[in-house]
């Protein structure tokens, strides 16, 4: 099986020789077998998903449909991102929040999950007017006791917020944005 287990596919069929005869039926088996592995798992999924939502109700979503909803949309719009924004102790118009948005629009889908992670501690988006946008994603000059070039971003997953340096100019807030992500994941150093 996929668990790297040995499963008889009919009895003493440890002992019996797969020949050319046998072959088709073997076969057989084995997809049926492969194909059945996860039923006990899906069983369960799908009890669990019963008590919160009818099933009946689920044929009305297709599977991408019922995946967004649960999981978020797969691809990271950073349009949609600056629409649910918020500003704290720094303006829309300040030019590190514009080098921000900037290095964000230019960002691989990869690297935009991993911005995600690195603020929030997921890497999708809910869907537009979806509660668990919150309070939206904010945004805070970060106070720092010297050249601010020098100093990394900071998150703080719990509240979706950014704590952004007075950068200078795009380039170092693209170096030290994407520093940040790639290195600066793991709780305590976000």
């Amino acid at each position: 099986d996929s668990a790297g287990q040995e499963h008889e596919l009919l009895e003493h069929g440890r002992d019996s020789l797969v020949t050319p005869e046998k072959a088709e039926l073997f076969a057989q088996l084995l997809l049926e077998m492969r194909l059945g592995e996860a039923k006990q798992q899906l069983a369960t999924v799908r009890a669990g998903i019963a008590s919160v939502v009818p099933l009946d109700c689920m044929a009305l979503w297709t599977w991408r449909c019922l995946e967004e909803r649960v999981c978020g949309i797969a691809t990271v719009d950073v349009d949609l991102l600056q629409k649910y924004a918020k500003y704290e102790g720094i303006s829309a118009e300040a030019p590190e929040v514009g080098f921000l948005w900037s290095c964000l629009q230019e960002m691989s889908q990869t690297d935009l999950r991993k911005f995600l992670h690195f603020v929030w501690g997921r890497s999708r988006l809910p869907q537009e007017g979806h509660p668990k946008w919150g309070e939206g994603f904010k945004i805070v000059r970060q106070a720092v006791a010297s050249d601010a070039d020098q100093w990394l971003p900071s998150a703080h997953t719990c509240f979706f917020q950014l704590d952004l340096p007075a950068y200078s100019c795009k380039e170092i807030c693209k170096e030290r944005l994407l520093f940040a992500i790639q290195n600066c994941v793991h709780l305590g150093i976000a």
